[in-house]
């Protein structure tokens, strides 16, 4: 009896001990967002939680934090490199002025949709590699639907419509907005809803899936599609560079073919499908769709190819090399056009690109 009583104590003291070396070896990390928690970003987010906690059997744990709880979008970079979080999804236009070399992708460079966008970006930071990144871990590189122009009250027509308007825009889409005649506030998305409704600003340069995640249909009546121009936010995922190295070698091996095969997918599914529930509500809201004529869209595409240039000649002041930063958009034109024969192919729909891939 005495024997067993011993096996007992040591079989116990074993799961004891077992069980403390397996909650040592668990290794939590804190994920930063911006974005509401019934989002389908944040749901992406939660997802992602979700398969990193099975593709490394329970060792790595996220701890997701959405709707700038933990951090607000303009401090998510900085907030993941210092710590603060081990994690952050943001987008370029908060930081404006910090990823130069990157921001290239908020260029008006005629991305048709989501769908394309975010194989294209991700393409670009993959054969690029931009050094400015090099403080933190790019885990992905991902982008927002193509922008239309919301507002609440004053239609836009023709480009005279867009005097005297203020709409909301950040780095290079306000620099477009601003071109077009309209005034660029760089409002946080968390204050867009209230921003529009109290009438500080018009309205939004934004994709239209912002009319479901920040409510914007609630607050906005018109909807000119801008789309033909092209034009993105281009987001990020990033991890701290010390919590990354931290994890062990084979935990970041499965998450990283994750991140390269499966969750790729899911993000370019997840922003074209967010943005076909968007286009969605606001047809059944009956809100006002307007289409610009070609004549109108060749005034208004004058002022994109201005954007584009004053980007060049910024960075060349800056030391960059003319001919490399026109070979890196005909890069993205090229991948533009590929992707876009892909979704035809592939018989993809999306609210905004060719007729060929419209809902």
């Amino acid at each position: 009896m005495k024997r067993m009583s011993w096996i007992g104590v040591v079989t116990v003291v074993a799961m004891l001990l077992f069980g403390a070396q397996s909650t040592m070896a668990q290794t939590v990390l804190r994920f930063a967002n911006f974005f509401p928690g019934p989002a389908g970003q944040s749901q992406l987010v939660d997802e992602f939680a979700e398969d990193v906690r099975r593709i490394t059997n329970g060792r790595v744990v996220i701890e997701h934090y959405p709707g700038g709880t933990l951090l607000g979008a303009p401090d998510i970079y900085d907030g993941v490199v210092q710590g603060i979080a081990h994690l952050g999804l943001s987008n370029l236009g908060y930081t404006f002025g910090r990823f130069v070399e990157t921001e290239l992708l908020d260029l008006p460079l005629g991305f048709p949709n989501a769908w394309v966008a975010n194989h294209v970006v991700q393409e670009y930071y993959d054969r690029y590699q931009p050094a400015e990144w090099n403080d933190t871990v790019v885990l992905a590189m991902h982008s927002s639907p193509v922008n239309v122009i919301l507002t609440a009250e004053r239609p836009v027509r023709r480009l005279e419509d867009m005097r005297g308007l203020t709409l909301r825009g950040t780095g290079y889409i306000a620099q477009f907005v601003e071109a077009l005649g309209a005034v660029a506030r760089p409002i946080a998305m968390p204050e867009a809803y209230d921003s529009v409704s109290r009438r500080v600003i018009d309205g939004l340069m934004i994709p239209y899936e912002t009319v479901v995640t920040f409510r914007l249909g609630e607050v906005t009546n018109y909807i000119t599609e801008a789309w033909p121009f092209g034009q993105v936010y281009t987001f990020y995922i990033v991890a701290n560079k010390d919590a990354w190295n931290s994890l062990p070698a084979d935990a970041r091996d499965a998450i990283n073919e994750y991140l390269r095969g499966e969750f790729r997918e899911k993000l370019v599914k997840m922003w074209n499908d967010i943005d076909i529930v968007g286009w969605e509500y606001a047809r059944d809201a009956g809100m006002e769709f307007i289409t610009l004529s070609n004549d109108e869209l060749a005034r208004w595409q004058a002022y994109a190819d201005q954007v584009i240039e004053q980007y060049i000649r910024d960075m060349v002041a800056r030391g960059y090399s003319e001919q490399d930063l026109r070979e890196r958009i005909a890069f993205v034109r090229e991948r533009i056009r590929y992707w876009t024969e892909q979704q035809e192919a592939l018989g993809v729909k999306s609210p905004t690109g060719p007729e060929s891939v419209r809902l």
